[in-house]
């Protein structure tokens, strides 16, 4: 049964068959035929024309779909490379701030990529990936101190922060006579043997002394933070927090004394300052 949609079709076909078979009579019947079923082919081939058109369509719009999507990937691998870029320059910055310690004689500097950190609010302990340490080595950042290596292996190393009450560093105020003792709290920094009528100013920035051999000297430590005098006491109790921020750096440096300086050390007898409990 022909489709109603179809039939005003079919019925014009027929219709111009008829007529063209009158108009062309004079023709040929080979030509009267063919003429006669033209329209009627044309109107058969429109729905296989159709569908080659919407299947076109199709294959084109998938086509765009796919040109589009390649697009969004090579604009995503674009952005990856221009934030990763960016991330080489911001450590390349930090690295160069680092190095600059290099010229503190008698220790061998590296740099060493942090790995982890502990969990409490201070990050008192770090991983490093370093294949240069070893216990005792100076741990700084381009801000100050950090810490000292406490054990250490072929791929990486842990450290204990200035924050960690078995350290404890010699400081000193520059161009002052101060020698004092900066010890762990946890979450602070206690500063001891500070005399009252010599206690610096707040926001003072304290610096190793290189007292005792283990840390470089001229390293910054800490800031102080609070001053309180103790009534009958000579010392005052003084409190800092560390100028190094290490809970946001990726990057830190090591220091390893050199075998001149350890000998040095050992010979003037010199004693750690560095007790584990």
């Amino acid at each position: 049964m022909i489709p109603r949609f179809f039939l005003p079709r079919v019925v014009a076909v027929v219709a111009l068959i008829i007529f063209t078979l009158t108009a062309f009579r004079g023709l040929p019947m080979g030509q009267q035929i063919n003429l006669g079923l033209a329209p009627l082919i044309s109107t058969l081939q429109t729905p296989a024309n159709w569908w080659e058109a919407a299947r076109l369509w199709f294959v084109d719009n998938a086509l765009l779909q796919s040109q589009l999507i390649e697009a969004q990937r090579q604009l995503e691998q674009q952005a990856a490379l221009i934030q990763q870029t960016q991330n080489l320059k911001d450590e390349n910055m930090q690295l160069r701030s680092l190095l600059k310690l290099a010229n503190v004689q008698g220790y061998h500097w590296h740099t060493a990529q942090v790995l982890g950190r502990s969990p409490d609010k201070k990050s008192q302990h770090l991983i490093l990936q370093t294949n240069h340490a070893v216990p005792d080595s100076v741990v700084v950042s381009r801000e100050g101190l950090v810490g000292l290596v406490d054990i250490a292996n072929a791929h990486s190393a842990a450290v204990r922060t200035i924050l960690d009450a078995s350290i404890a560093v010699p400081v000193t105020l520059p161009d002052s006579s101060l020698a004092a003792l900066v010890r762990g709290q946890g979450n602070h920094l206690l500063v001891d043997f500070v005399p009252i009528n010599e206690a610096p100013p707040l926001d003072s920035i304290l610096q190793t002394s290189g007292a005792g051999g283990l840390f470089p000297s001229g390293i910054p430590v800490a800031r102080i933070t609070r001053i309180t005098p103790i009534p009958g006491e000579v010392f005052a109790k003084v409190e800092a927090e560390p100028t190094s921020h290490w809970q946001r750096e990726r990057w830190l440096a090591i220091a390893s004394r050199t075998s001149e300086q350890t000998e040095a050390a050992d010979e003037n007898g010199l004693t750690r300052l560095s007790v584990k409990p």
